[in-house]
């Protein structure tokens, strides 16, 4: 019994898998990785994690924040204020993607200003 050959790869289809495979291996995604410290005397709470939300919204890429393993999306309220981050805290930020530098550094703005508190 013959397969059916529209089924079946064709040469043309299986060049253009392996044209793919190699352009990706090619592909360098930029990241960044910085070391950011929680500096405010009440720590990262609802108003503080909704700016870096609002942040993080302004650019392409992924954008996480990681606390002792756990891992936050900083487009995620919920998330970033799951991670329970106090005075003092050390949270690493890792971004990925045409932005990520300028987000990075944006954040860490962010961070080093306490978020506007005192």
């Amino acid at each position: 019994m013959a397969l059916n050959p529209l089924l079946q790869p064709s040469p043309q289809l299986k060049f253009a898998e392996i044209q793919l495979q190699m352009s990706h291996k090619k592909l360098k995604i930029p990241e960044v990785e910085k070391e950011l410290w929680v500096e405010n005397r009440l720590g990262l709470h609802a108003r503080p994690a909704a700016q870096v939300v609002r942040l993080a919204q302004k650019f392409e890429g992924d954008i996480f924040l990681e606390k002792d393993g756990s891992r936050a999306n900083a487009r995620d309220l919920l998330a970033i204020l799951a991670l329970g981050c106090s005075q003092g805290t050390r949270l690493v930020l890792r971004a990925s993607g045409p932005q990520a530098q300028e987000a990075a550094t944006a954040l860490f703005s962010l961070f080093a200003s306490k978020f506007g508190e005192k």
